[in-house]
């Protein structure tokens, strides 16, 4: 998550009243969904993926390791020409270059291209099928540089992005592979953007070549920071059609069995996160967020300090909102550009 001025005074404060501990680890839970979150956050989240800073080897690797899980559930490749012909060859990933103000401005030598990953699947009912869920997270973290840490103080820190974002990038693809199993009647797009970081330019690369109608898109939702659930409490941020997605997620947080969380609703533009490119175009959006810590950008936030129960909660809940709204008859709002 890219930080925001509210989140910088509200990091000052906790500084002031808490000073710089970090959170304690956090036991693993024993289940086979958490096990699974887990092992793919310790590879994200992992010493050789130093950070998985835009523009370096491991943020490639970890788009790599993205793809192969889409292409193992047998999701669609997304992009390519919407004209493509039969032998037409489409991919999982979606290069793009990133404005040189965006490199010079970093203290660590980057390439000026990434790239995007991005995956369908296909809804089971022929008409509702054309219209679209995005679900998404940025999978980019901020590596070596200092430019954007809390620490910069500390030579050389490797900042791992544990909650910051391998946590949304696994609870995505864990989304994934709940949703191949059984699919919603609208189709669903698993989109894990790149260059977040440097200013929400992967999710605004997206946005701007989206290879369906964006009017069509009738609810983008993003999973940033969601790894450090802390007395249940979960922020959500929604924007366009906010209050109907609010009624939704409501009502499905009490079905049986109930799923408990004290949930605090926030407007879309309050973090500096994805779910921005898609609000700005009218899309409604809704973006679970566990809340900033200490370790936020800092070298602290790493895996032993996740809450693997917590994530599986979210995305528990997480699962519930997208199929209510895949499966439903009518859509939040219209979706407009105007």
């Amino acid at each position: 998550m890219k930080i925001s001025t509210r989140a910088i005074i509200g990091l000052v404060s906790a500084a002031a009243i808490g000073g710089c501990a970090s959170a304690p680890t956090v036991q693993v839970p024993d289940t086979e969904v958490a096990a699974l979150m887990r092992s793919d956050l310790n590879y994200l989240a992992g010493r050789p993926l130093m950070g998985r800073l835009t523009g370096t080897a491991g943020n490639d690797s970890a788009a790599t390791y993205i793809a192969r899980r889409y292409i193992q559930l047998g999701l669609e490749p997304l992009f390519g020409k919407r004209e493509c012909l039969p032998d037409c060859t489409k991919s999982y990933l979606e290069a793009f270059r990133v404005p040189h103000r965006a490199v010079d401005q970093l203290d660590v030598r980057i390439r000026d291209h990434t790239q995007n990953v991005a995956a369908m699947l296909r809804g089971t009912d022929s008409v509702l099928n054309k219209e679209y869920i995005v679900d998404g997270a940025h999978y980019d973290h901020i590596g070596q540089s200092t430019v954007y840490a809390r620490d910069p103080q500390i030579f050389r820190a490797v900042h791992l992005g544990a909650d910051d974002n391998a946590s949304g990038t696994v609870a995505v693809m864990e989304l994934a592979r709940r949703l191949a199993a059984n699919p919603t009647r609208r189709s669903v797009i698993f989109a894990n953007f790149s260059a977040e970081e440097l200013g929400l330019i992967g999710s605004s690369v997206f946005v701007e070549n989206i290879p369906v109608p964006i009017g069509d898109v009738i609810t983008m939702v993003n999973l940033d920071m969601v790894g450090r659930l802390r007395d249940d409490r979960l922020v959500l941020h929604t924007g366009w059609a906010g209050n109907r997605i609010r009624q939704v997620a409501d009502n499905v947080r009490v079905i049986s069995p109930a799923i408990h969380l004290q949930l605090v609703w926030r407007s879309a533009a309050d973090e500096a996160s994805d779910q921005i490119s898609f609000d700005e175009v009218h899309v409604p959006v809704f973006s679970p967020f566990t809340d900033l810590h200490a370790d936020y950008h800092a070298a602290g936030d790493v895996a032993d300090r996740i809450n693997f129960a917590g994530m599986e909660k979210i995305v528990d809940f997480t699962e519930r909102v997208i199929r209510a709204l895949g499966d439903g008859n009518s859509r939040p709002a219209a979706a407009s550009t105007h």
